[in-house]
């Protein structure tokens, strides 16, 4: 209050009629007193009456102007302030609190005139240059931000605000080393500055240098423990890391500082289940379903921690609670669809999945699903059935076409299967396991091999990785009596799916094209294991027999 005392009577004229003069002060003072105590639009009636005593002062339009600001009466604000500038055009205090207005109003080319003027008229007064740097940033414009931000340190080499706005401008750009030097400038001023500690453990965590960030973030832990963000943050970067550990730690901490927050304790649940930590997992996601019973996700998450347990059952319970109407619907279909295959509860599945049909807008999926389980069951003509269905709402779907195939196949109809593969490359000449279906089929049939094999090799180009591509081409090979090249791909198909019956008969077989009967008739035996069909297991059973027979007659 002293300094706005003294500003006045250095700054208001004597005049010519003491009365008028003395007035000008009463209600000056008088109105600066009732702002300090916050009654502001009593102080803008005294103001009003100083200005009436001493029409010219433009320092009292500057302070009416501020509490016209205070009060929300804009336009008496920005006219007031005309005048003072029209009255003292170096009235700075005029100049900020117009350039503050217009800004407030997003009018930028207006406030950014008034700064460039303040600019002019200051040349080192930096709270212009700031400010005026300020607008630049909201519009994005960072060069011009980045420049004006130059000048305040040209003239003040330790202006902390200008050194961390020029670190997160090149933070910003990419400078990442020109952004962690400005943070550290400002950090050598002000060492707990959190905001510059923060931004620079930002910059370690997208370079990557995790420990440096966390032990940033853990500077600013030691003098704000309570920071969420923070440790929010270490808490991710020890998923990152697949630490998961120290990752519940971190969030067990969290959760201690933030109890409302349940979300915390849904991740906390996320990890035990990635660390096949299932009772705890199921703990969590049981804790925050009591209270958010109607939270899918959750109810999803607790899904597959009670399946990952082996508790089928609870599992199909807590899928069926799942409403239709959820973006999770979906995914809950085909996870009970497996459940009720692990549980051996095909036929309840089915009845499930059929009350699901008759009240869904969207058919296919649930069609889709419902022919797994009759695929399971193996009836294949109820599973053929519904997706016959499922083909006439979607025509041109490509994953029905290629179930329909794979159905007919199991069902003994190869000729038919090989349609539905034929016109899916038609449809799609890309299509990898079609082109793999067609070139394996022909080479079963010990037919069109070098067309089969052509398939085969763009099956794989597509699939590069997929052994039971690999395993198709390997067995065009055998047929052509290529066996080494045969054997190369097989042994490679069996590294990749070392529990598929069918590519340890084709070893079992490749072998004994090459005499090796031992080790056909070891990788037979591997077949019969792996193979769920007694009558399968009775045929490779008969090739053992043929094989023992051979080596009898050998020796």
């Amino acid at each position: 209050m002293k300094r706005l005392i003294i500003a006045f009577f250095l700054l208001v004229p004597i005049l010519v009629n003491a009365s008028d003069y003395s007035s000008a002060i009463f209600y000056f003072l008088s109105g600066i007193e009732k702002a300090e105590k916050g009654y502001y639009r009593d102080a803008v009636v005294d103001l009003e009456n100083a200005l009436r005593f001493d029409p010219s002062s433009s320092e009292l339009r500057s302070e009416l102007g501020s509490l016209y600001l205070r009060i929300g009466e804009l336009e008496k604000a920005e006219k007031v302030l005309k005048e003072a500038l029209e009255k003292n055009p170096k009235n700075r205090g005029a100049l900020l609190l117009l350039g503050g207005l217009y800004s407030a109003r997003k009018e930028n080319e207006k406030a950014k005139n008034i700064y460039k003027t303040c600019i002019e008229t200051f040349e080192e007064d930096t709270e212009c240059y700031i400010n005026l740097a300020s607008l630049f940033l909201l519009e994005g414009k960072l060069e011009e931000a980045k420049r004006v931000y130059e000048e305040v340190i040209s003239y003040e080499p330790e202006n902390i605000i200008a050194l961390y706005y020029l670190g997160r401008i090149d933070a910003e750009m990419r400078n990442y080393a020109e952004a962690k030097e400005y943070l550290k400038r400002v950090l050598e001023i002000r060492p707990a500055f959190e905001m510059a500690l923060f931004d620079l453990a930002t910059i370690y965590e997208i370079e990557g240098e995790a420990e440096k960030a966390k032990e940033i973030y853990e500077r600013i832990l030691a003098f704000n423990p309570s920071n969420i963000t923070v440790r929010n943050r270490i808490a991710n970067i020890y998923v990152r890391e697949k630490n998961y550990e120290k990752a519940i730690t971190e969030l067990e901490k969290l959760s201690e500082i933030d109890r409302k927050d349940l979300s915390i304790r849904v991740k906390i649940g996320l990890l035990h289940l990635e660390l096949g930590h299932f009772e705890e997992a199921i703990r969590e996601f049981d804790l925050f379903l009591a209270t958010n019973p109607n939270n899918s996700t959750v109810r999803m998450y607790l899904g597959h921690a009670l399946k990952a347990k082996g508790l089928y059952k609870n599992a199909i319970e807590e899928f069926l609670k799942i409403p239709a109407d959820s973006a999770e619907f979906e995914s809950s279909l085909r996870a009970l669809t497996y459940l009720y295959i692990k549980a051996n509860l095909i036929d309840e599945g089915i009845q499930k999945l059929k009350e699901f049909l008759e009240k869904a807008k969207e058919k296919r999926e649930i069609l889709s699903l419902l022919s797994a389980l009759y695929e399971e069951k193996e009836d294949y003509k109820s599973g053929i059935a519904v997706l016959e269905e499922a083909l006439r709402l979607d025509p041109e779907n490509l994953d029905t076409l290629y179930s329909l195939g794979m159905l007919y196949e199991k069902s003994g109809k190869t000729d038919e299967a090989l349609k539905f593969m034929q016109k899916i490359i038609e449809k799609d000449p890309d299509h990898p396991d079609a082109l793999n279906f067609v070139g394996y089929t022909w080479a079963e049939k010990n037919t069109n091999l070098d067309e089969a094999e052509k398939m085969i090799k763009k099956a794989l180009s597509k699939k590069p990785d997929a052994g039971y591509i690999i395993d198709s081409l390997g067995w065009v090979y055998f047929k052509k009596g290529k066996l080494k090249e045969a054997l190369d791909h097989i042994l490679k198909a069996h590294q990749l799916i070392p529990d598929d019956p069918t590519v340890c008969e084709h070893l079992a077989d490749i072998y004994a094209a090459l005499d090796q009967y031992e080790l056909a008739i070891e990788y037979l035996e591997k077949s019969i294991e792996l193979e769920k069909k007694e009558e399968k297991k009775k045929e490779l059973k008969r090739k053992i027999v043929e094989l023992k027979e051979k080596i009898g007659k050998k020796n």
